[in-house]
């Protein structure tokens, strides 16, 4: 389960995100930075300007916040 939240974090980086975190808390927007690489055990995510690491492990549930208002061709 850890390594599928992995991949889905690594995918969507450079994203806006909303975290489950298994101490049940949510981070409703945030900017997936960095999901980490071999080695690291940390998530880099920018949160109301604030860099923040977050534990991979911590991670229970992530998604891709949809834009409110996306931009469409004319």
């Amino acid at each position: 389960m850890a390594e599928q939240i992995h991949q889905t974090l690594r995918h969507l980086e450079g994203r806006q995100v909303a975290l489950v975190l298994n101490d049940g808390s949510r981070i409703v927007d945030a900017q997936l930075i960095s999901a980490g690489r071999p080695g690291l055990s940390s998530v880099w995510v920018l949160i109301d300007g604030t860099d923040s690491f977050i534990p991979v492990m911590a991670v229970t549930e992530v998604r891709e916040i949809s834009q409110a208002n996306p931009y469409q061709a004319a």
